[in-house]
């Protein structure tokens, strides 16, 4: 039994509607399903005895028959609380169990178009997708029974796409990626340079997408309609009983949408079951207008996150040349029409020469050309009696002319292949061209250099001959070899940052954002903020893994934690022990992280867990809604009282960008949208987010003050320490302080002050008065306090100071430390020793 060399099939699981394609020369081709249409909707639809409809039969039965179908179930992927229960059959499905299920139609497809057993695809994620996203797409891969799956983020697959005709790719330039799809946004820089591409960055939102534009068209003019010509006022999208109503709504929505981009007027007539028998002739009318109305603010969205991108990337509009267009979104004409402006849009010509609807399914399926099958799988094929295995070693595509070929044979029965030869012959080229017989080395292994000097797809056969001159048959008696004249993608980049979070609510960065993976980050000289005690059972170190771009740890995912407890160690732990932390992330965006304790010499391995937390309730989100609102008038007022413009301008662009009015219709949305509340809530972050920016900026003069005062400190301790490297250390830290200072940023400057802080702390250390510098600092911030237990460590630790007993007053600050009010201010110590998560020790 032979199979593919390469991969060859691409799948975009996308959110409204999936798609497959096949590797076919330098393309690719896409595969109709069985209702001969190129793409698919991505529903699933469950009957009372189990069995399962997939596409647009499932989709239809969304409205007629919500409780027991379920579509745009992508954005909950990695999400613990979003199971979908069909009512009939009593069965309960996670999105991941859903997005296999369309998995299995589509690969189903290519069998029965190819006769071929599919066991590995490639499949894309949008570029924004978090990390917990990919993971559950690729546990969905395997619920769907393809055995190996790399995944692709979407923007990249386009530009797979459009590089597929060589004569389209540009020797040197930019082009921008604009993906305006069903659930999701991505804009991405793409730099192409002697015929390969590489993204440089990207920009994205997960929820910015076209079903935001059809539930805006149902809340703003459909159901209102509804609502006033019919005397349905009791139909709101907070009433369960009229699920069906809002989802025949929302196609409607989406129908007349689709229609818009091609005509200036729909008009929308339905048959509108409002309950059991009872049905009333809906109509209306939309234009154009409306749509370019209701869809503007998002698509001026997404316009921000392609201007945000280049900013990043620090290339000007005029470098680029063109953008291109991918996603069922980008047909509005009103997106066409904004990124031509040159004011308000872009002003890149526009390319939208392929479907942007099967682009990326194309994309995929061209990169999947370049991938062989992995050996894993190839292994697994049984051995016909008398055959060999080849383990082959090769590039399946590239620009390369004369790409090397190595590899080893192996048979049953030979243990020594002296003697034994192989050759390798182009049969593409008139005449063939051939290495020549090669000799194996004792083990069977060889490596040779092919010639393929055409641009195209070049055949080579194998052929293996045992010691005894014998032609062996083997399980691959020939290979295939794609030369490229250009249009080879570089390495996939890292979709969001990675870093710890450390004391003081600040992280420290470990891979950035558009890091090319695989990519390996680490973190030196991280020193714990409190003793872990085996004897008697106190204290804990927690290192946790974020995920996200926020300056404040809080303000972003927790993917990961560890937390060394007193049982975990072989001895006392004690304060500013030196940690390491190691983070590793491939090609498909999988995470692993390992922390070492160079003081234990042991390695503890982090737990990275990529489920979501639960989705707070609505009733959590309007009080989030009205603690935003508080927030948000309380800086405007402290900033008008001091004059703070720079504080007073953010304020303003946060008011011009729309959030707290996005944030609103997304609250009204929830009632009917379950996706609309993971999108409110990433709202809230955004724009509590930008409020921390305005407060930062009002806060600026007292943060460098302090950065200020604490270099002085620094500078003092160190000198009467006698310098060495502690001086070193510490000009570096200022350097970076100063740095940080210049720049205006609050959070770094916080985080460079403990920097220089723990520099000092150091010094205490390693001279061993640290736990008399520590009680310093808490008999100062607790001496006023009239607990009982407070005092009695007080007079206690004052008694450990008199006699000279540090090891007594090393516990002795560890409880006292449990009484320290950590929401206020911060003293010297206390702000890198006080709360159990780590500190930086100015290493990196």
């Amino acid at each position: 039994m032979t199979m593919r060399d390469t991969i060859d099939v691409g799948i975009d699981l996308g959110t409204t509607n999936s798609a497959v394609a096949v590797a076919k020369g330098a393309g690719a081709e896409v595969v109709r399903n069985n209702h001969n249409q190129e793409f698919t909707p991505s529903a699933v639809y469950l009957s009372r005895s189990g069995n399962v409809l997939v596409g647009q039969k499932a989709n239809d039965r969304v409205v007629s028959d919500p409780d027991n179908s379920c579509a745009e179930f992508k954005l909950r992927m990695g999400r613990r609380d979003q199971d979908k229960l069909f009512e009939a059959s009593g069965r309960t499905m996670s999105p991941e169990e859903l997005s296999a299920e369309v998995l299995k139609s589509v690969r189903g497809d290519v069998q029965r178009r190819t006769g071929e057993q599919v066991e590995t695809a490639v499949i894309t994620v949008p570029a924004a997708f978090t990390a917990d996203q990919t993971a559950a797409t690729s546990r969905a891969a395997e619920l769907a029974g393809l055995r190996v799956a790399p995944l692709l983020q979407e923007p990249t697959a386009a530009v797979w796409a459009y590089t597929a005709d060589a004569a389209e790719v540009p020797d040197k330039g930019f082009w921008l990626v604009y993906d305006f799809g069903g659930g999701t946004f991505d804009a991405a820089v793409v730099k192409i340079e002697d015929g390969e591409f590489i993204v440089v960055n990207h920009a994205g939102d997960n929820s910015l997408g076209g079903k935001r534009i059809d539930w805006a068209i149902v809340e703003d003019i459909l159901l209102p309609r509804l609502q006033q010509e019919h005397g349905l006022s009791d139909v709101t999208p907070d009433d369960p009983h009229h699920r069906g109503v809002l989802a025949h709504l929302k196609g409607l929505a989406e129908a007349a949408k689709i229609e818009l981009s091609q005509q200036e007027t729909v008009e929308i007539e339905a048959d509108i079951k409002i309950a059991a028998g009872r049905e009333i002739d809906f109509a209306c009318v939309l234009t154009r207008d409306d749509l370019d109305r209701i869809a503007r603010p998002l698509v001026a969205s997404s316009i921000r996150l392609c201007r945000q991108s280049l900013s990043e990337s620090g290339i000007r509009p005029g470098a680029f040349e063109r953008v291109l267009l991918v996603g069922g979104s980008s047909q509005l004409s009103l997106v066409r029409e904004m990124l031509a402006d040159p004011a308000d849009g872009l002003g890149i010509q526009l390319d939208h020469s392929l479907d942007p609807m099967t682009v990326v399914a194309r994309g995929a399926a061209v990169y999947a050309g370049t991938q062989r099958i992995p050996r894993e799988i190839r292994a697994t094929v049984p051995l016909a009696p008398g055959r060999a295995r080849l383990n082959l070693e090769y590039a399946a595509a590239g620009l390369d002319p004369d790409p090397l070929l190595g590899g080893r044979a192996q048979a049953d029965g030979v243990a020594d292949w002296t003697g034994g030869t192989v050759e390798i012959r182009n049969t593409t080229t008139t005449p063939p061209w051939s290495t020549g017989v090669v000799a194996l080395r004792p083990d069977g292994s060889f490596s040779v250099r092919l010639r393929a000097e055409d641009f195209t797809t070049h055949s080579f056969t194998v052929t293996l001959r045992d010691p005894a001159g014998t032609e062996v048959a083997t399980d691959q008696p020939g290979i295939t070899y794609q030369r490229k004249k250009s249009g080879m993608g570089g390495a996939p980049t890292m979709s969001h940052s990675l870093g710890v979070g450390l004391a003081g609510n600040v992280v420290a960065p470990l891979v950035l954002r558009n890091t090319e993976l695989p990519s390996k980050g680490e973190i030196r000289g991280l020193r714990t903020t409190q003793a872990v005690s085996k004897t008697s059972g106190d204290g804990l170190v927690r290192i946790p893994i974020l995920s996200g771009e926020h300056a404040r740890a809080d303000r972003n995912t927790v993917v990961g934690q560890l937390v060394v407890r007193p049982d975990d160690i072989e001895r006392d732990l004690p304060v500013g022990t030196e940690v390491e932390v190691v983070v590793r992330v491939d090609t498909s965006f999988r995470i692993e992280a390992e922390a070492f304790v160079p003081f234990l010499d042991a390695e503890f391995e982090i737990d990275v867990d990529l489920a979501r937390p639960v989705l707070p309730s609505l009733a959590a989100l309007r009080a989030s809604r009205a603690a935003l609102d508080r927030r948000y008038h309380d800086l405007r007022s402290q900033a008008d009282q001091v004059g703070a413009t720079e504080t007073l301008a953010r304020l303003a662009r946060l008011d011009s960008d729309g959030i707290m009015e996005e944030i609103d219709r997304l609250l009204r949305q929830s009632e009917a949208d379950q996706d609309a509340i993971a999108t409110c809530q990433a709202r809230l972050l955004d724009a509590d987010s930008a409020l921390d920016e305005a407060d930062g900026l009002l806060e600026l003069p007292r943060v460098v003050q302090e950065g200020r005062e604490a270099q002085g400190i620094a500078q003092e301790i160190v000198q009467e320490a006698g310098g060495g490297q502690y001086v070193l250390d510490l000009r570096k830290a200022e350097a970076e302080l100063e740095e940080a200072i210049a720049d205006g940023n609050r959070t770094v400057i916080e985080r460079r002050t403990n920097e220089v802080r723990s520099i000092a702390l150091r010094v205490f250390q390693d001279n061993g008065q640290l736990p008399l510098v520590r009680f310093a600092g808490l008999e100062g911030e607790l001496d006023g306090d009239s607990r009982r237990e407070v005092q009695r460590l007080l007079a206690d630790g004052r008694a450990a100071v008199a006699v000279g007993d540090l090891n007594r007053l090393d516990g002795i600050n560890t409880r006292l430390g449990r009484f320290v009010d950590r929401t206020g201010g911060s003293s010297t110590t206390s702000s890198i020793l006080g709360d159990g998560l780590l500190g930086n020790g100015g290493g990196r």
